[in-house]
């Protein structure tokens, strides 16, 4: 097909280069930064980040390329339109180059190899000898069925490149249209900036394709008002009744604070219901917990933002499936999760962090991924138990997430030796640690597991922690921002040493620790320190399962703490409250059961306050009623899978059944004489684990699911 060379005469506005006309209306746009990783917009399929909006019918798009980093000669920036979101779609796009210059591509069908004005395959539909111009300005325009692309050196006077019919491209009513980066180069970034965009206002940004390396937009200045920039993320922690909805605030725009929230229903029903607003002045990830969904069914939602500035913005629509509902009202999966409650769970994991695989049980293997610098991810290709040694092992290092639930069957189990947290924004999920007397005698501080003085943003979610010499899991000094979320916690030894320093604690939180949460999780078999709450602590003790023979909680006199939902069963110390001391409390919905306390006794003694002293936004907790038969299913490492010390605690609370203390791991319980056991000697089983070059969120999300819930696979 020969082409004669025409010129497109367009006045974008009587002015400066750095003008654009909207709606007829002068106003000077943003400047709009890109970064795009990627291995190629070509071929079959396609890598690279992506800025757009869906438009129905023609459009006719404007932009100056303003510069793009040189990470290959065929490295692109550009205007693209696209059927769809998926990396093989049809699509065109007016691209520029850091080698060769500015031309024009498409995919005419799904899945079919691209072709362009510089290819042997498009160069005929090329108005341009070489298929190539010079050119930093690009316009891309729709008309009816045809598609057509040019390049100016001003703006105002347009170049033809090519114009693409039907027999090449066919673009069904409605299509994706926005500004696409990629870099050519695997594993690295390439930057485009763009400036005085017309004839679309994007609002969604995501990589598309198996890119190694996330993309992101930014956008600034512009001389007026800009819009700010919400994306909708993926829904987690989904059970039969609930879910917790996420998306990030990407960009304020000229505001200096914006609200966040979303929008969910039921697909395909018209009306949305909308969440609590929370207020930003940083850009960041959220979420919101929603709950009263019904099991079984299709869910949407999308995350939106209004600004200061009155601008505002909404996210692409994501989609989720609620569990169904097993009959014990407890759904398959937990009610909480690690960001549920204060801290922020690993927003430092994106797709470039570094994955280190533990490949045999030992210490220095553990160790060695505990102590590495950098952000990390500590995934295991090998179970068993592993001897500390007697010595706490810490991770010392920022940004761990400790995955516990990649483990093949039965998981792993620390023994002999306390697994302490003595770093910044970590995460540890599904492992057991058991930690018993050691050598020394030294009963201070002997906990299975804990956190450090003065750490801050730390999750402990799904672990078991058992056999402490002084406390089994507890909150250090002067710390902030620690959640522990669904741990299984018990039979801290009543006198291990043989003097008579009977301890038999569970969790204590230190003097000085700030917003913890601790949600969900299933205490038993402890004289006392259920929880501990010391001065100048301010906690949140939501929807936690007790199965003690003791007292039970302790305030100090600055304490302040908000107690919701929460279940304490088999109570021999009655006549007393639960919560004891002179702390600010809080009390809503807590019970007691098997017996309960006197009728008039409260769950709190009298000092307490009427509002709540601290509450992370979103939370919503569950009834107490359905605490019991929810913790006992889904507390512990690898509840899907537990070992037979797990299963005979929960199995204990269950029967109301048991001895009130252990002196060592190896003591025999009552009343039928029934070995504890002593420290088990898990199988050391292996497999190998593919780690993905995208979704390793979701990756590491798919294996915990596998072992929180019998009837799902890892991925």
């Amino acid at each position: 097909m020969t082409h004669d060379r025409r010129t497109f005469l367009r006045a974008i506005a009587a002015g400066s280069i750095g003008t654009a006309v909207l709606g007829g209306t002068a106003t000077a746009a943003p400047t709009i930064t890109i970064e795009g990783g990627g291995a190629d917009i070509w071929n079959q399929a396609d890598e690279f980040h992506y800025y757009y909006e869906e438009l129905a019918g023609d459009f006719d798009v404007t932009v100056r390329v303003d510069s793009i980093t040189d990470t290959d000669a065929w490295a692109r920036a550009g205007i693209m339109v696209r059927q769809t979101l998926n990396d093989d779609a049809e699509h065109a796009m007016v691209r520029k180059t850091p080698g060769n210059e500015t031309s024009f591509q498409w995919r005419s069908d799904n899945g079919t190899a691209a072709k362009s004005t510089t290819s042997d395959e498009g160069e005929g539909e090329s108005e341009l000898s070489g298929g190539t111009m010079v050119a930093d300005w690009l316009r891309l325009t729709r008309s009816g069925d045809t598609v057509s692309a040019y390049g100016s050196s001003d703006g105002s006077t347009w170049t033809l490149i090519a114009d693409i019919s039907p027999s090449q491209i066919d673009l069904a009513a409605s299509a994706y249209v926005g500004l696409a980066v990629c870099s050519h180069d695997v594993g690295t970034l390439c930057t485009g900036t763009f400036s005085n965009l017309s004839g679309i206002a994007p609002s969604n940004n995501q990589d598309i394709g198996a890119v190694e390396v996330a993309g992101s937009v930014s956008t600034e200045g512009g001389g007026g008002d800009t819009a700010p920039i919400v994306s909708t993320g993926s829904a987690s922690n989904v059970t039969d009744t609930a879910a917790t909805l996420n998306g990030a605030l990407d960009e304020l725009g000229g505001a200096s604070s914006a609200d966040v929230y979303f929008e969910w229903r039921a697909s395909e029903t018209s009306a949305w219901t909308t969440t609590a607003r929370e207020t930003r002045t940083t850009t960041d990830s959220f979420g919101h917990r929603v709950s009263g969904l019904s099991p079984g069914v299709d869910y949407e939602f999308r995350a939106l933002t209004d600004a200061s500035d009155d601008e505002s913005d909404t996210g692409s629509i994501n989609t989720f499936t609620t569990s169904e509902d097993d009959g014990d009202g407890t759904g398959d999966r937990s009610y909480f999760d690690g960001s549920d409650g204060f801290a922020s769970m690993g927003t430092w994991l994106d797709d470039s962090t570094q994955v280190i695989k533990v490949t045999e049980p030992t210490r220095s293997a553990i160790e060695s991924a505990f102590h590495a610098s950098g952000s990390r991810v500590v995934v295991f290709e090998t179970s068993g138990t592993i001897d500390l040694g007697g010595e706490t092992l810490q991770i010392t290092e920022d940004n761990c997430w400790v995955a516990g639930q990649t483990a093949p069957s039965p998981g792993i189990t620390f023994i002999k030796g306390m697994v302490q947290i003595d770093a910044n924004n970590c995460v540890v999920q599904h492992i057991r640690s058991r930690v018993g007397p050691g050598p020394d005698g030294n009963i201070q501080g002997n906990d299975a597991i804990s956190t450090q003085d003065e750490t801050v943003n730390n999750v402990i979610d799904h672990c078991t922690a058992s056999w402490g010499v002084d406390e089994c899991m507890s909150v250090g000094y002067d710390t902030d921002q620690t959640t522990y979320s669904n741990n299984l916690i018990y039979e801290g030894l009543y006198d291990p040493y043989g003097d008579g320093s009977d301890h038999n604690y569970c969790t204590l939180i230190g003097d000085g620790a700030d917003r913890v949460a601790l949600l969900g999780n299933v205490w038993a078999k402890a004289r006392s320190r259920i929880p501990r709450l010391k001065s100048d602590t301010r906690t949140v003790v939501a929807n936690n399962l007790c199965y003690f023979f003791d007292e039970a909680t302790n305030t100090d006199g600055s304490a302040e703490t908000a107690w919701v939902g929460n279940k304490y069963t088999g109570v021999t110390a009655t006549g007393e409250s639960i919560v004891e001391g002179s702390g600010t409390v809080y009390s809503e919905d807590n019970i007691t059961a098997d017996p309960p306390i006197d009728a008039d006794v409260p769950f709190v003694e009298e000092d307490t306050t009427a509002s709540r002293p601290l509450w992370p936004n979103g939370l919503t907790a569950m009834p107490s009623s359905e605490v019991e038969g929810h913790n006992l299913a889904t507390a512990g490492a690898r509840p899907a899978d537990r070992t037979e010390n797990d299963e005979r605690i929960t199995q204990e609370i269950t029967d109301r059944a048991g001895n009130d203390r252990l002196d060592s791991p190896y003591q025999y319980w009552i009343p039928d004489h029934n070995a504890v056991g002593g420290y088990p000697s898990l199988p050391e089983n292996t497999h190998s684990l593919s780690v993905p070059s995208v979704g390793l969120r979701d990756w590491l999300e798919q294996w915990a699911r596998s072992v929180e819930n019998a009837s799902a696979s890892p991925p």
